[in-house]
């Protein structure tokens, strides 16, 4: 093979993760294609106007052509989380160079380690300083030697095992440089001491090595402060915090600042704290970490956008706590002790009031815009609403990019608290006749199916199909009726697209509601005929002469008969109402309305029968067993448990059938009115 037949497909991707896996696969790639020579030894570019004969031209010409192909291929191989880092690299050994820097760990192998140093490691570890000190005694040099295979030195043993009285008495032993001395890892003994409990142990670590000691950093750039909060060890972080030097976490000194702040929100710990950090730097909320340390989100702003339990949307409501919201009135009053919101709600406008100072090409740095889409996708509209605010631009997506904006994303996303945020702007008909590069508009997004996470909330398939029909009729309503027809670049209508997309639920909703149906009516057949074949063996039998109920005149008697007709109406209507479930068509528009109606009235009917049948069974003990109440009574409690366990078990069901079918909805159109312009 060639480098005139390189084949990009076959080139192993990198998105960040397994570097060093990368590097192999990559190197034997450019290998293979004749290229690795060119980005591991670059070539020689001549000077300007320098002169070359017809030979040198031609090599020139040779390794320009290599190079161009080797730098296209590693920028065609990386993610676009991994691009930026490369995307002004000349040359290919520039590009692979700079991977290098930041993407390998440095594996140092050590060759100082002394085998005989377990003896002191053995007496570090179970907090033995007798023995420790006689090792130090007889050996010269072991109190800063590395006694391990990972470079730590006693310090460090002591500190990683928590015993404090050992680590005093080192320290007295120990300059303050020596106290500052680091593993393979780049580690101080007060990173180790972060892990415990022992805050006292880490005030000893931090009077001798100075404050100095607090910002010397891993190899992977961690300084104590943040070993501690990526443990949530609170008390230990709390002090560091408090005698951490904070010009040293700001952006000029390094991503630590930007990490500490996005930990705490993460942990959800000293929030206090990292809001005193933020009004001091607030510059912070707007800085990503560097592409080779970032984790699932590299600025403050795409982590707020990220936990919806921060936010008053993002906690699940009781019935009478959504009835007091919809009312406008103050959630928080609801539960005081529960609902705490000032903290996020803080860190965000200090944020916003930062993005308002950015100018474009550092508010595109800042990934506001993504943030935006990462609050929509979990539901969060004050934080939309909040960052729109200060800057309307980023509510719109960003220049160049696919625009699907918040309110499209939220539709994608099922979001209801966000889509809600549209009747709230004057933007309302302008976002429903949008279109993406697929040609896609909002009411496409609700034609797509829903992703599962939003499915699995809701029971059965019947129910998840029912949701997705209110969505799109809700999204469809708001839509000129002119782009209902649009096509997409796939030439498909919304609700050829909705079809499309749905045809396996509405199959699986089918499935589920003919079983439930069946169950059902299997259930109402057997109380119909039950009760069916007790109004002709009415209790007590009949009088031989007359022909009528001996007990005809007793009031027991006359509610046995009114419960016992009562069941068989309803356990015949249940079956009817199951029937037509079993023969139903099943269109897609089925799933909206008719089923649900009917799986509630046979659901509904069905519990009715089996209460009135218990009904009849306790008035025929009475009838039968008249004066002897004290077996009556036991007898009725007993025969309610089996049909009180059914009930009780299938009512969160029709609950869910009729909250969803006749209940509030799950859009509110009133809720962000005039929310931009407040």
């Amino acid at each position: 093979m060639t480098c005139t037949s390189l084949s990009l497909s076959a080139a192993p991707k990198f998105s960040g993760d397994k570097y060093d896996f990368w590097k192999i696969k990559m190197r034997r790639f450019l290998v293979a294609n004749e290229l690795w020579e060119i980005v591991d030894n670059g070539f020689e570019v001549p000077v300007a106007n320098a002169q070359l004969n017809d030979g040198q031209q031609q090599t020139l010409r040779e390794n320009s052509s290599k190079d161009a192909k080797a730098l296209f291929t590693i920028q065609s191989v990386v993610s676009d989380k991994v691009f930026p880092t490369i995307m002004n690299a000349t040359t290919a050994k520039e590009a692979w160079d700079t991977l290098q820097l930041g993407y390998h760990r440095t594996k140092e192998v050590r060759t100082d380690y002394n085998p005989e140093y377990a003896r002191l490691y053995a007496a570090l570890r179970t907090g033995d300083w007798d023995g420790t000190r006689e090792f130090l005694n007889g050996h010269e040099g072991a109190l800063t030697a590395r006694i391990s295979h990972e470079g730590k030195r006693a310090l460090h043993v002591a500190a990683l095992f928590g015993h404090r009285h050992i680590v005093e008495q080192l320290l007295q032993l120990m300059s303050a440089d020596n106290v500052k001395l680091r593993d393979n890892r780049g580690l101080t003994a007060l990173h180790e001491a972060t892990y415990g409990k022992d805050v006292q142990l880490v005030k000893c670590l931090v009077e001798k090595g100075n404050r100095e000691l607090l910002t010397i950093p891993s190899n992977t750039g961690w300084i104590p402060l943040t070993r501690a909060l990526s443990v949530g060890n609170k008390e230990m972080a709390a002090y560091l915090f408090s005698v951490t030097p904070w010009e040293e976490l700001t952006p000029e000194k390094g991503s630590n600042g930007v990490r500490i702040l996005i930990m705490c929100y993460y942990s959800q710990i000293l929030l206090d704290k990292a809001l005193e950090l933020l009004r001091y730097c607030p510059k912070l909320a707007v800085i990503p970490l560097p592409a080779s340390h970032r984790g699932r989100e590299s600025t403050l702003l795409e982590a707020l956008a990220s936990v919806p339990s921060a936010f008053p949307s993002g906690r699940q409501l009781t019935f009478w706590e959504r009835w007091i919201f919809r009312r406008r009135r103050n959630i928080c009053k609801v539960d005081k002790s529960k609902l705490t919101y000032k903290h996020p709600r803080e860190l965000l406008e200090i944020a916003c009031k930062e993005l308002f100072k950015l100018n474009i090409a550092e508010l595109e740095n800042s990934r506001a815009h993504l943030a935006v889409i990462q609050a929509a996708k979990m539901g969060i509209p004050e934080f939309i609403k909040e960052v729109t605010k200060e800057n309307p631009q980023l509510f719109w997506g960003w220049p160049d990019e696919n625009p699907r904006n918040a309110i499209f994303v939220g539709v994608e996303y099922r979001q209801a608290s966000v889509f809600d945020l549209i009747h709230g702007t004057v933007w309302k008909n302008a976002l429903a006749e949008m279109n993406d590069w697929n040609g896609d508009t909002l009411l496409h997004m609700a034609g797509l199916l829903a992703p599962s996470a939003q499915l699995h909330d809701i029971s059965g398939a019947a129910l998840q199909m029912q949701r997705e029909l209110q969505w799109f009729k809700e999204v469809e309503s708001i839509t000129p009726a002119l782009r209902k027809q649009s096509l997409n670049n796939d030439k498909k209508t919304a609700r050829q697209l909705f079809t499309e997309e749905h045809k396996d639920l509405v199959k699986q909703g089918e499935k589920w509601m003919k079983g439930t149906a069946t169950s059902f009516s299997l259930v109402a057949a057997l109380v119909a005929t039950v009760v069916f074949a007790a109004a002709f063996t009415v209790p007590g039998g009949n009088d031989q002469i007359t022909g009528y109920p001996i007990f005809s005149k007793k009031k027991a008697f006359v509610v046995f008969v009114l419960s016992d007709a009562i069941s068989l109406f309803s356990s015949s209507t249940s079956i009817i109402m199951f029937l037509g479930i079993l023969t139903s068509r099943y269109a897609e528009d089925d799933f909206l309305k008719a089923l649900p109606v009917k799986l509630i009235t046979g659901l509904l009917t069905l519990f009715i029968s089996m209460a009135s049948m218990l009904v009849a069974f306790s008035a025929a003990l009475f009838v039968v067993l008249h004066g002897k109440a004290w077996i009556v009574i036991p007898l009725s409690f007993l025969a309610c448990v089996p049909i009180a366990s059914f009930i009780w078990l299938q009512f969160p069901l029709f609950v869910e059938i009729t909250m969803s079918t006749f209940g509030p909805s799950i859009f509110d159109r009133n809720a962000n009115k005039h929310w931009l312009t407040r």
